[in-house]
């Protein structure tokens, strides 16, 4: 019996990780296809929160199955616990909080003036535009949120350093690594921004010993970028004392956003 369970815990394992690597090569491969698809059929945002959300739930749903056909994992193991980093876990938090608030709002208001984040134009048609894709965004940050850090920092983490044996750097690494390939399919712009927040989080995670802060990072994070930060830059009013020029006809403003991490 203990056999049985533990050839289960290495199929779970590799098949969780197979899926997430052949996320990060369809995202890849299909990654212009999948901008134009939702720029060209109004619906297809909305699809794409749903289904990102089911999908994200049904793989997290493997890590408590895992713990527990697992001998060598626990619920603490893989980062369900309360965060015990003497204090300095919750004020890097609480830190991280403060400026992705602060960097939103100034984001929020330069783009109002007119200001192009270049960086961030690959990942416009993702960004919600009306009132129920913004209801399901907050959605999706939760989900974004709780899922991806129990299976990228959590689980990943775990299991490299306690099952497999390996060397806790390497997989700290290579879960990281992972993490921003998985959001390929942003933009290669977007992949330096990504890399950061995972830093962050992967940070957070191994300071405080828990998911629960990295948790709320994340979804903070991404609660900014698809809610507060807006999908389009907007042309500051020219000033009245300017003598206006000779009509040219001039292009059309390009949608901006800031990408979100949820991924």
């Amino acid at each position: 019996m203990d056999r049985a369970l533990e050839v289960t815990t290495h199929i779970l394992i590799v098949a969780l990780l197979a899926f997430k690597l052949a996320a990060v090569i369809r995202g890849t491969r299909y990654r212009d296809r999948f901008h134009q698809h939702l720029n060209a059929i109004p619906e297809a945002r909305g699809r794409f929160y749903r289904r990102f959300m089911v999908t994200s739930w049904a793989v997290a749903a493997l890590v408590p199955v895992i713990v527990l056909t697992s001998a060598d994992l626990t619920a603490a193991d893989v980062g369900w616990a309360w965060p015990n980093g003497d204090g300095l876990d919750y004020l890097f938090a609480a830190a991280m909080v403060v400026a992705l608030g602060l960097g939103g709002l100034l984001a929020r208001h330069r783009m109002r003036r007119g200001h192009v984040y270049a960086s961030r134009a690959r990942s416009a048609s993702i960004m919600p535009r009306t009132t129920h894709e913004r209801r399901l965004a907050v959605a999706v940050s939760l989900t974004a949120g709780i899922t991806e850090e129990a299976v990228y920092r959590g689980l990943f983490i775990a299991a490299g350093v306690l099952v497999y044996d390996l060397p806790k750097l390497l997989v700290v690494v290579a879960s990281l690594l992972l993490f921003v390939a998985a959001h390929t399919y942003q933009g290669r712009l977007a992949l330096l921004g990504i890399a950061y927040s995972g830093s962050v989080f992967t940070a957070l995670y191994l300071i405080s010993g828990s998911l629960l802060l990295a948790i709320v990072v994340h979804v903070w994070q991404d609660l900014v970028a698809l809610l507060l930060i807006p999908a389009r830059s907007t042309a500051a009013p020219a000033s009245a004392e300017t003598e206006p020029e000779p009509a040219v006809p001039q292009p059309a403003q390009r949608p901006v956003v800031r990408a979100p991490i949820p991924r």
